[in-house]
């Protein structure tokens, strides 16, 4: 690929331009950097400029790219003329040719979204067209305007015959110069030739009355094999390795050859959009491969994911408009123009939405003219059928202009907009006025009410009927009718502003209202939710209450359980050495055993001293020993006592033992306090090692030092109140640990 550099100085700046002799094509990237700069000027210019912003501001200025196989961006010698003219290098560059004529069929590249390489003479091209058309409509206009039934039909018919004379006969455009390959895609339509009917996929169409019907979903029954045999096919036919194009059948030859074992299946969705062969091949007008598989049995119904037919996928890109293929893929794809998509959209409806593409236009009307034509020219035609003891199918016996305009040309889809509701919505006034020329209505309101009526559409077309033909003119239409008599059938009244302006208002009104309301409903399921949300928050923190009570009162339980069984294992050691002892002492512990309790104290015991303590302590000082001990003055109580009973009793000393046996006795509780105490000291010891033995666990558990252990425990015993590890309170303990550690 031989490439060549261009370099001027522009206000003082060295501009270089690559330029590829093979098509004239420019290298993007001498423009991107010139068109930030134009764009947003010398000290605003963005930091960071991603590939988004890039196809942002290539989308602006309707620039399409062509990329080679290095991964390098070019654009048409005609688009680089445009960017010049826009950064105003125009006197710098002046002398550099230009030549759009290289372009040719090399520049047609395209994929099924319509994504073309640019071309700006296409708009040159429309506007001549659609200037020649318009012409056309004027003089047809000032004659008459039908909108229903037969005359719908009759208008349509004048307006397609008329459409392939005057202004595009003999190739040009509106008497003026003759039209390129380039720049002249609204030929005249080919002359009639015999119509070959193929049936291998119009079984569905056989013996039914015809009607609108869904795409069949995209073929799904193939292995991996058979995709890559297919695929292998295309590739060898569409992007050869060598330098001449194979044919189809040294192609498939091959292939076959490579791939002996595997079934070669038409139909395999080669795309993760479920495009067929098909598909593609009519998006680039590949027409001769096109009937090389028609001829082999490929399916020409099949719809992508989408529910797209291949016709469909031809009217998405400019390369049949391009070309001049579209009348002769029609004598293929015929079957498709009775088919909807997932939208319940037809082939008018696409056709519409391409002419709202950039540079697009002119394509769409083209792809309209010659649609309509071809069924127009359909009947004058011979048809051949390919498959023997097959008759004509119900498509081709039905399918005439009348049936098209009631079934197709009116067509609502999935949101109710027919193709002139959309037409009308993007403005483009040609397409809008051959619709209402072959008799699309503009009265039909799509699932918002709007009209296309609403949008101006067949305004202008309605003023005609306050400027009737005068008496003398003599115009009449095929059938012999008269103007005044067509005219006199339908009468359009002229639009009411007032009455639009009123519905717009009414659906704005009913938008607002219902917005209001769904508003007020929303809120109030929120403040409902809110108020339950605020109901559930309390019965949690509630029932977290009760748990953690719960939870203390087990522990609480738990502690009491164990203490209660450390009482009743000292119950029963005490008991062991009690029955122990009393064996040793010769008391037969059977003489105790009715006795609900048991005191060791009452064989020493001095009846009236005891009963007066017990009066004194429970009447005095209510129980409390202690208090009794610390108040009372045992001496004189025991002076007082024998007083008292001395002066009833002569014999009080008598009921005293003697004081050798209170000696005795005194110093056996003296022995016995010294025992209790010691055994009390031993048991505190042993409390007190095990205390240092846990303080130590802990100290090692937690690191901290061991005397820092006491003053940790209460909070540590709250960080771990849950018994469920799974419950313990992770982040409350380390925030602990982390406070004391």
């Amino acid at each position: 690929m031989v490439e060549h550099s261009i370099q001027r100085v522009v206000n003082g700046d060295l501009i270089t331009l690559v330029k590829r002799d093979e098509d004239g094509y420019f290298q993007l990237d001498s423009f991107i950097e010139p068109l930030i700069t134009h764009e947003y000027g010398v000290g605003n210019r963005p930091e960071h400029f991603d590939h988004y912003q890039e196809d942002a501001l290539l989308g602006k200025y309707g620039i399409l790219v062509d990329t080679d196989e290095n991964s390098v961006k070019w654009i048409t010698n005609s688009k680089a003329k445009q960017l010049i003219d826009v950064l105003g290098w125009g006197a710098e560059f002046s002398e550099i040719e230009l030549n759009a004529s290289k372009n040719g069929a090399n520049g047609v590249k395209g994929d099924l979204d319509g994504s073309l390489t640019d071309r700006s003479d296409r708009g040159n091209a429309g506007s001549a067209t659609e200037g020649g058309a318009a012409k056309e409509r004027s003089a047809a206009d000032s004659n008459v305007h039908l909108t229903q039934g037969e005359d719908n039909e009759r208008v349509a018919k004048r307006r397609i015959q008329e459409g392939q004379q005057g202004p595009m006969e003999d190739g040009r455009v509106g008497g003026g110069d003759s039209l390129s390959a380039d720049a002249s895609p609204m030929k005249k339509m080919k002359p009639v030739a015999d119509l070959r009917l193929f049936s291998h996929d119009l079984g569905d169409f056989c013996d039914e009355e015809l009607q609108l019907v869904k795409a069949p979903a995209p073929f799904q029954d193939f292995t991996p094999d058979e995709r890559l045999k297919l695929e292998a096919l295309l590739q060898r036919i569409l992007f050869p390795d060598g330098s001449g194009q194979p044919q189809f059948e040294e192609a498939l030859e091959e292939v076959e050859r490579t791939y002996a074992d595997v079934e070669l299946k038409w139909d395999i969705p080669i795309d993760e959009h479920g495009n067929t062969a098909l598909h593609w091949l009519c998006s680039i007008a590949s027409v001769s491969i096109v009937q090389r598989l028609v001829e082999r049995g490929t399916n020409r119904r099949l719809g992508d994911k989408m529910g797209e037919t291949a016709l469909v996928k031809s009217v998405k890109s400019v390369n049949n408009y391009d070309s001049g293929t579209f009348e002769e893929l029609l004598d293929y794809l015929y079957p498709c123009m009775v088919e909807i998509d997932e939208s319940y959209r037809t082939v008018l409806h696409h056709i519409v939405l391409t002419s709202g593409m950039q540079g697009c236009s002119a394509a769409a009307k083209y792809y309209l003219d010659i649609l309509m034509g071809w069924i127009v020219k359909k009947h004058s035609r011979n048809f051949t059928v390919e498959s023997e003891g097959t008759k004509v199918d119900t498509i081709i016996k039905n399918l005439d202009l009348k049936w098209f305009i009631a079934n197709v040309l009116n067509a609502r889809d999935l949101n109710g907009d027919t193709c002139l509701n959309i037409a009308s919505r993007l403005g483009n006034i040609s397409i809008v006025e051959a619709l209402l020329d072959y008799g699309a209505d503009p009265y039909i309101a799509n699932n918002s009410g709007l009209r296309p009526v609403d949008f101006g559409a067949g305004v202008s077309m309605l003023s005609f009927n306050n400027e009737m033909p005068t008496k003398g003119t003599h115009n009449y239409t095929e059938d012999g009718n008269s103007i005044e008599q067509l005219t006199k059938r339908k009468v359009f009244p002229p639009p009411d502003s007032s009455t639009l302006l009123t519905r717009m208002k009414t659906l704005v009104s009913s938008i607002s209202n219902e917005y209001e309301i769904e508003l007020h409903e929303h809120e109030e399921k929120l403040r409902g939710l809110q108020i339950q949300l605020n109901n559930k928050r309390e019965e949690l923190a509630a029932s977290r209450d009760r748990l953690a009570k719960a939870r203390q009162l087990k522990d609480e339980n738990e502690v009491l359980a164990e203490r209660l069984v450390n009482i009743e294992t000292s119950i029963k050691e005490e008991e062991a050495k009690f029955a122990q002892r009393t064996q040793e002492l010769g008391i037969d512990p059977a003489d105790y055993k009715d006795m609900e309790e048991f005191d060791a104290d009452e064989p020493f015991r001095i009846d009236f001293i005891y009963a007066e303590l017990e009066t004194k302590l429970n009447e005095d000082f209510h129980g409390d020993l202690d208090s009794m001990n610390r108040s009372t003055d045992l001496d004189k109580f025991v002076e007082e006592l024998l007083r008292r009973h001395g002066s009833r009793d002569q014999n009080a000393n008598d009921l005293l033992p003697s004081a050798a046996v209170l000696q005795s006795r005194i110093g056996a509780y003296r022995r016995n306090e010294k025992q209790l105490e010691e055994h009390l000291s031993t048991i505190e010891e042993k409390h007190k090692k095990l205390e240092n033995k846990f303080r130590k666990v802990l100290s090692l558990c937690l690191k901290v030092e061991e005397d820092k252990v006491d003053g940790m425990l209460d909070g540590l015993l709250q960080a771990i109140t849950y018994e469920d590890p799974e419950e313990i309170d992770i982040d409350e303990m380390q925030d602990f640990l982390k406070k004391h550690g």
